[in-house]
């Protein structure tokens, strides 16, 4: 597999030092007898690195939930090649510097053999750098399209990338609701930057033009400043790049002000109930792209949902994609067997229909489904363009 080569600056210099730091602490406590232990073992013990508590935990238990059911689902039919699928869970915390260690920690001292996760693109930026030395297989939800660049054959992304998700929703905006004028407020993070910029860069092409630009930080419960900034230069449309707890905020807030007019976000970060049960009439009519449909009448949704029903967890986006990322996982497991690199190569292999669709990867560690064009529509999720 072939990769381009990821520009390193002081931040993510400052992630791998600490990862050495991390790692010599680990083997100095025992760690090694652990490892060894463990392999004897008869499971695949696996991480799911996820922001478990804070701002973004909703997000974090959605995955587990959906890692959860994929092992269930797979332990009960009799494991991976004969062995029981373990889970070890690491809260990220949503930050780079938690993410680094959490992952260390759980290859060096729990002997996970392969990472599911993040969600957050900053802390799997970071991450990644601990769980590629290690030849451990990681597979994330990350939406920044920075991943393409890094030379990291053991990551693929369970998600499409906002090279995909931005120019697919900008394109139905023009087109089909003749926006020319566009505002936009993102969070300040890897994601929300990166897929600024690729709608930034999209818009040329389409002929539609970002007249004001706004950021917030996670967390921040507030807009009023920003809102008011991009009222006063009167779009057609506003963008807003974050996750569903602030997308919420933002549009009661933008209400409230007086800001009636549409409201997008370029991919599903936001496709929960939570949006709804959070931002009300507010969110009506809001437009995303997504490359999951949770009313899809398929095998490989109707087992998830059976599942889901089964277990009392609710069937979200969010659990459904990390669904699909464990079983993806096991599969490559199953074919590649003990060696990191033999399970390496049947991911870059693997072809099967999951909840997303069918799931393969490109030389990049990518995929490339078409997304469709989602809205709330009476309180519901509804498909407007295929």
């Amino acid at each position: 597999m072939t990769f381009g080569k990821i520009k390193f600056n002081g931040c993510i210099a400052f992630f791998m030092a600490l990862t050495l730091i991390l790692a010599g602490c680990s083997s100095e406590d025992g760690s090694s007898s652990k490892a060894e232990a463990s392999d004897k073992s008869e499971s695949i013990r696996v991480g799911l690195q996820a922001p478990m508590t804070g701002d973004n935990a909703q997000y974090g238990q959605d995955m587990k939930n959906g890692v959860d059911l994929a092992f269930k689902k797979i332990n009960a039919e009799g494991g991976v090649n004969g062995k029981k699928l373990e889970l070890v869970v690491g809260d990220d915390k949503a930050t780079p510097s938690e993410a680094v260690a959490v992952v260390n920690k759980m290859i060096m001292n729990d002997n996970v053999k392969a990472i599911i996760g993040g969600y957050n693109s900053s802390p799997t930026l970071a991450a990644q750098e601990v769980s590629k030395n290690a030849k451990a297989l990681h597979v994330h939800m990350g939406a920044s399209p920075e991943f393409t660049t890094l030379d990291n054959d053991y990551l693929y992304r369970i998600i499409l990338t906002g090279q995909v998700y931005v120019p697919a929703v900008l394109q139905y905006m023009a087109e089909e609701k003749g926006i020319k004028k566009i505002a936009s407020i993102y969070e300040n993070t890897d994601y929300g930057i990166t897929m600024s910029d690729s709608a930034k860069k999209a818009a040329e092409s389409i002929g539609v033009e970002f007249i004001a630009t706004e950021t917030y930080n996670p967390g921040d419960k507030n807009f009023s400043s920003q809102l008011s900034k991009i009222k006063k230069m009167k779009p057609d449309a506003v963008m807003i790049v974050g996750l569903y707890n602030e997308v919420a905020l933002i549009a009661q807030q933008a209400k409230q002000a007086g800001l009636d007019v549409q409201f997008f976000s370029p991919d599903d970060s936001m496709y929960s109930e939570q949006l709804i049960e959070l931002g009300g009439d507010a969110v009506e009519n809001h437009i995303f792209a997504s490359m999951i449909n949770m009313e899809m009448d398929t095998e490989a949704m109707n087992e998830f949902i059976k599942l889901s029903e089964e277990n009392n967890i609710e069937p979200e986006a969010n659990t459904a994609i990390a669904y699909d990322a464990a079983l993806t996982l096991a599969k490559a497991f199953e074919e590649g067997g003990d060696s990191p690199e033999k399970v390496r190569d049947a991911m870059a292999k693997i072809q099967m229909e999951g909840t997303t669709g069918l799931i393969q990867f490109d030389e990049d560690g990518e995929r490339s489904n078409a997304p469709m064009i989602m809205q709330v529509k009476d309180q519901k999720f509804i498909i407007i363009q295929e």
